[in-house]
């Protein structure tokens, strides 16, 4: 979903190109012009190096005709969650993960990397939901590990 920035922006051109009598530019056109402002921004921020690096060019996130985000995508994407360590360890160096990596990179036919994860996620429905189901498969079973250590040190206390 596009800011709202660039959305107000979209609807502005509309509006102005009728007052002065113009042909209003196409949606098409209209949203082409707003990714690419979002994308100046996207690169010009200090912010967000995680998501960054996982979506360098957002014109093919945003366009992207399948694949919903849920809670444990949100997470990888944004680098907050239960992970242990930080996201990239979780999802692309833990050794427990090893086996699920591999297998994951043999049904997408490439390697499993921050700068690859959301390409391949973008080329099929197939990739999205085999990466999908890799990460909520890490996150769910880090979610029970936490559950239980605070089990765990609740009998101890």
């Amino acid at each position: 979903m596009l800011p709202l920035k660039q959305m107000a922006s979209e609807r502005c051109a509309i509006y102005a190109a009728k007052q002065n009598g113009l042909t209003p530019p196409t949606k098409r056109e209209l949203r082409e012009q707003s990714i690419r402002e979002w994308q100046k921004e996207w690169q010009a921020s200090d912010t967000g190096t995680w998501t960054k690096r996982l979506i360098p060019d957002l014109q093919p996130w945003v366009t992207r005709s399948f694949g919903t985000l849920n809670y444990h995508l949100t997470q990888l994407l944004t680098g907050h969650g239960c992970f242990g360590e930080n996201a990239e360890h979780a999802f692309f160096d833990c050794d427990r993960w090893w086996k699920l990596r591999r297998a994951l990179e043999v049904k997408t036919n490439k390697d499993f990397t921050p700068e690859t994860a959301v390409k391949r996620m973008l080329e099929s429905k197939k990739n999205w939901d085999e990466v999908t189901g890799y990460v909520v498969h890490v996150l769910k079973t880090r979610e029970e590990d936490e559950r239980q250590r605070k089990r765990h040190q609740q009998l101890i206390a």
